[in-house]
């Protein structure tokens, strides 16, 4: 589970627009009472796994800037 943390707010408001957008097509399905506990357990994995995946990201940028970009450029990554 990922720990939430002031400031992790705009990678779930990130995750769960990228995954509505993603999802559009399909939104019908939280009106079908059948489809949609199934549909929003995978909306809700998704979402997380965005947040994740947007954290990680985030994370990497801000280590590889404050590291300095020789540091960046000595690993082959320009």
């Amino acid at each position: 589970m990922m720990k939430v943390s002031q400031g992790d707010e705009r990678f779930f408001e990130l995750a769960i627009q990228t995954v509505l957008h993603n999802n559009k097509h399909r939104l019908y399905l939280l009106t079908d009472s059948g489809e949609s506990e199934l549909f929003l357990r995978d909306m809700s994995r998704e979402i997380l796994q965005k947040a994740r995946t947007f954290k990680t990201i985030t994370d990497t940028a801000v280590r590889e800037m404050e590291i300095g970009p020789r540091a960046v450029v000595r690993e082959g990554v320009r």
